[in-house]
């Protein structure tokens, strides 16, 4: 009989974990929110598409070189190419330069895990409670509303490190890497508009200011060319200094910012949208394994290993996977 192993959390740690573990276990992948992908994901108002958590990926090792081989073969994985800017007020724009190819999936970002949850058991809309004592037969995981969801062999959190250390509550040290590991927050702004881009740039890096990054969407291969979609983030420190604001105050303030920078005016905008994302970056990237327990069997890995770019999230998750596969034998 196969081991059981469920893992929390469906971006791409976790379900690349899943499907690294497919033959060895098995495995059901839970969710507390309503879709894949966790900083991969894609929101959807229809016509406008926006890849609100990470913006591309980069590949500087062979390992994921290679995972990403075919992937750019069959179009799923593809260069997002054009002119990048650095843009600071009352300063002229001036040229970025990227020295490495920036990848992005298509038709949008989110479309990496799901190719990877598919044939994956995932139970979306479902948060896991805290663990309560291991009993003879392994780890008796129940929601958050205290409904039962089964008996495992191994729970492994891809969650942030402050969901994680709730998740395992007294069962793990305070010595962890991952429980002395912080994690910054950020504002993202959607602006939709119903024509398309008139500008010559697709990104841009923005300076002395509260808002770090502005990303047109819709430039991405795959996307709707025909409007405009942007994504707008906030600086990481600006965002932690306010995680807890007010959502529509934190807007207003973030709008004016953009049209100040950037001479963006949100009141043309055919939609707008805000995200908070409590857990968007590690502040201080680090070297550390994934966080293994052999006798509780109760495992992590995320970007608090290393750093929160995608190939790291890939390479913990594949370091974790090893690790795993010789424990549950």
């Amino acid at each position: 009989m196969k081991p059981r192993i469920a893992i929390i959390g469906a971006g791409l740690s976790g379900l690349t974990l899943a499907r690294e573990l497919g033959y060895h276990a098995d495995i059901r992948v839970f969710e507390k929110a309503r879709g894949v992908g966790g900083r991969m994901s894609t929101r959807y108002a229809d016509p406008y598409y926006f890849d609100h958590g990470a913006q591309f990926f980069t590949a500087r090792t062979d390992a994921f070189q290679a995972y990403l081989q075919p992937l750019l073969v069959a179009g799923h994985v593809a260069e997002w190419s054009g002119k990048v800017i650095t843009l600071e007020a009352e300063k002229k724009p001036t040229k970025r330069a990227w020295f490495e190819p920036h990848y992005v999936a298509a038709p949008n970002m989110n479309f990496l895990c799901k190719m990877l949850a598919e044939n994956c058991d995932v139970s979306l809309s479902t948060e896991i409670a805290p663990l309560a004592e291991r009993q003879a037969d392994g780890w008796h995981l129940t929601d958050k509303t205290g409904g039962p969801q089964g008996c495992f062999d191994w729970v492994v959190s891809t969650a942030p490190p402050a969901q994680t250390i709730k998740l395992f509550a007294g069962h793990m040290p305070h010595t962890t890497m991952f429980a002395e590991t912080a994690l910054q927050g950020c504002y993202t702004l959607m602006l939709g508009f119903n024509r398309p881009w008139e500008n010559a740039w697709i990104a841009a890096k923005i300076r002395g200011n509260p808002l770090e990054w502005i990303a047109v969407n819709s430039s991405k291969p795959g996307r709707n060319s025909a409007v405009t979609s942007l994504v707008v983030h906030s600086r990481n420190d600006w965002a932690e200094a306010h995680i807890d604001d007010d959502m529509k105050a934190s807007e207003a303030f973030l709008l004016m910012q953009l049209a100040a920078v950037a001479g963006i005016d949100a009141s043309k905008a055919d939609f707008i949208s805000t995200h908070r994302w409590r857990y968007a970056l590690v502040k201080e990237p680090q070297k550390a394994k994934p966080y293994i327990d052999e006798a509780l069997r109760i495992a992590s890995t995320g970007d608090w290993c290393t750093a929160s770019r995608v190939e790291d999230v890939w390479l913990n998750a594949q370091s974790l996977a090893q690790a795993l596969r010789s424990a549950v034998r």
